[in-house]
Order: structure tokens, then sequence, then C-alpha cells
């Protein structure tokens, strides 16, 4: 989601006419976009910006966007971190902001964090359709702003904001017009994408995600991130029959126990998740899954972590991002007693850590003679005379191959595991 929203910022900067610099410490001004889903990604982005504000030349403008502008943007300006704080409402306009901000404005700090609707800046104008990513084969299109779910440990809802979907009838021309421009590869994005429309009667998400992927001219789609609340089979049958949607889904567990999903106010059980998973193999011949999972939740017993330990070896998820539980004020489990310490927290995630690697070894080596359809993003950093690229199922993969090959879909066959990444070679 910052991913997307930096390429909006840059985008109107350059459409109030200014030029990008080639490093921090050439500009004039530096923007930093934020993200506050814990607090050490606020730590780091504040001693960023301390230490750019330090060595560099003096009578920069230090502007701070995004989730922690929301959330503390006041006290960036009251403690001179920042000069100016827009939320993520206020961003994607910020180049008109800087247009007509002046030296007054600077030596008083300047704070736009409004979440009213009026306020709210577009998310997927026509004019950022030609404009080029990293990858330029590649289009991030934001379907959603915000969240409600309000997960009883995530700030997310908070500084986002309320649910917003954009009309489906825009998304798929923005789709259509970055297709002419020469992208292939979309990712469909929102905090939870499977509540699309649900907000505005627009259609539900898996029309949306069927129509997007019969736009002529597109190789693969993707989507992140579902919510297992309302992860339906319709969803299943639309990526089981289409052969471009990637095999590769992302569905959060967070915990493998009944009670402690209730109190993270997660809203399904453990029986739904399988449910969901047991389709998957179900209507699909393969497929991958990944997975979020918090250890160390306010008042998770011993046994309730063995069940999320069992969770992860029935499941046998591809990979996981594992987190020790983090507190986050101003949500309702900051208020919640802690009963383990930091230490066992720690003991907790390495147990786990340890679980998945091995799981995720022995699903990557089980994939040795098969073929993967896979896209080369880049020249590899260790070999000049291989590629580096993503499978359509989410894995990381190296193969021999030229330039002529980055940002096009290629069929590989796996010869074997490096790492955590599968060599293989260009059918």
């Amino acid at each position: 989601m910052n991913r997307g929203d930096s390429d909006l910022m840059a985008l109107s900067m350059k459409s109030s006419g200014f030029i990008q610099a080639e490093s921090v410490r050439d500009a004039d001004i530096c923007i930093f976009n934020t993200c506050s889903v814990r607090k050490h990604a606020e730590d780091r982005a504040i001693a960023r910006v301390r230490q750019e504000k330090g060595s560099g030349p003096a009578g920069r403008t230090f502007v701070i966007t995004g989730c922690m502008a929301q959330r503390i943007g006041p006290e960036l300006v009251k403690k001179r971190i920042a000069d100016l704080v827009l939320g993520p409402y206020q961003s994607p306009r910020i180049g008109e902001v800087l247009s007509s901000y002046t030296d007054i404005n600077k030596s008083r700090g300047l704070m736009l964090l409004s979440q009213e609707t009026d306020d709210f800046s577009d998310r997927i104008p026509a004019e950022l359709a030609p404009e080029k990513e990293e990858r330029p084969w590649h289009k991030w299109v934001t379907i959603t702003h915000g969240c409600e779910n309000f997960c009883s440990y995530c700030i997310v809802p908070h500084v986002r904001g309320r649910l917003i979907s954009f009309p489906s009838e825009r998304i798929l021309k923005f789709i259509e017009e970055s297709v002419r421009q020469g992208v292939t590869e979309i990712s469909l994005l929102g905090q939870n994408v499977n509540q699309y429309g649900q907000d505005s009667g627009d259609i539900p998400f898996w029309s949306l995600l069927e129509k997007a992927a019969s736009v002529k001219g597109l190789e693969r789609v993707h989507f992140l991130t579902s919510h297992p609340m309302d992860f339906s089979e319709e969803i299943t049958r639309v990526i089981a029959g289409n052969g471009i949607i990637s095999r590769s889904i992302h569905l959060p567990m967070q915990s493998g126990s009944d009670r402690v999903l209730q109190l993270m106010n997660r809203k399904y059980t453990m029986k739904r998740y399988y449910e969901i998973i047991e389709s998957m193999h179900r209507l699909m011949d393969s497929f991958a899954v990944t997975t979020d999972i918090i250890v160390g939740y306010p008042g998770e017993s011993d046994a309730e972590f063995n069940e999320t330990l069992d969770a992860v070896r029935n499941i046998r998820f591809d990979s996981a991002f594992m987190y020790a539980y983090s507190p986050r004020e101003g949500t309702p489990a900051f208020e919640l007693k802690e009963e383990i310490t930091r230490q066992e927290k720690i003991d907790r995630l390495n147990e786990l850590i340890h679980l998945q690697r091995k799981i995720s070894l022995e699903k990557l080596e089980s994939l040795a003679d098969k073929t993967e359809k896979a896209i080369a993003e880049r020249i590899s950093k260790k070999s000049g005379s291989e590629l580096s690229g993503i499978t359509d199922f989410g894995h990381n993969i190296v193969f021999r191959g030229s330039v002529e090959d980055i940002g096009r879909e290629r069929i590989v066959r796996i010869t074997g595991v490096r790492g955590s990444t599968l060599v293989g070679e260009k059918v």
C-alpha cells in the first residue's frame, strides 16, 4: 500500500513541477513515507529522519507522510522532526501542497491530517497509468483504501480510516490503459481485498478479479491482502478457472487458537480457516499459501501457542511472516496485561521460525523436476549470467537467461534449491 502511495506522491510532485533529486543529500525537500504497523517501524523511520537532518546540508524541508504522520503528526512537528506532516488522505496531492508551502509555514510547522471524506485524495488517476514503476511491466492497482475490521492489535483502521472502495469501472479502465502502456503484470491492493464493494454496493471482489484477469495483454494478476473472515469459495473458483491469476495466496492466520483469535477480534475460527484451505485443495491442482502469524499475544498460553504450531504442521504454509507481539498504543490490545516476558516471546518465535523454515525447504525441494511459470525481474546479484525472478506460486527463482527475458513470463524447469531460492533452467 505504501509503494502505491509513494507512486502517487511522485506523480503529484512531477505534475507540480518538482524534479526528483539523485539522493537525499541533493534534495531541497526530503519526503519520508512511513508505516505504523509496529513500533519498530516508527523507531526506524524517526532514526532515519534524524540521521539525515543531522548529517546533511541545512535549510532542507523535511516532510513525513503516511501512517506514522497520521498517528503522531503533531508530536513530530512539535519536536521539529518534521516541518510538514501529511496523513494518508492528503499525501497523494503533496505536490499541490508543497507548491504553496512558504517559509512562514515552515517556521510554524504544517499538519494536514484530516480523515473527512471531502479531504480524501484520488488513488487511481488516469495520469498514473503511463508512469513507469521500478519494474516497468508491473503496476500497483489500489482498489480500496482503509479498513473497518478493527483487529484488536492493529493500528491500521485508526490511521488509514474507514473502508473506501473505488468504482470498478474506473479500476478496469485504469488497468486497460496501463496495459496499453506496456504493463503485463498487475497487483490489486487493499487492506482486505475481499471486502471490495461492500461499502459501495459495487461488484464483489471475485467478480472484479475475474474482470481484471480478462483484460487482454495481461500475463499475471496478483492480489493482496485477503482476510479469512470473508474469503469466499467464489474467489477460489475464479483463481482456479483463470491461468493468469497467481497461485500464490496470502491468507493471514495470526494464531491457531480459537480463543486467541477471538481476543484478536479476527471474526473466524480455525474450523473456518481449514475449510478455506480444503476448498483450495479441492478446486485447484496446485497452489501456494503464505501467512502472517503473531506469537505471544497477551494471554496466549503454552497450550495455545502449541495449537499454532500444530496448525502450521497441518497446513504446511509455503512461507510465513512471523512476529512476536508488539503493543501498539491506541489499539484495544495495548490495554491488555502481558503475562510472559519478552524473552519468552522470542523463544516462541524462534521455535515457530525453525518449524516453518523446515516446512518451506521441504516444499521447495518437492518441486524438483517440475515446471513453473516465472517472470524474471533483474540480473541476479550473485551471477551476471543468471536472472532473478518470481514464479507463479510466489517462489524466488534464479535461472540462466538474457536481458530480453526480464519482465516476460517464461517456463522454467526446477533443478534444485539454493538456500531459500529455487534454481531452474528455461524451457
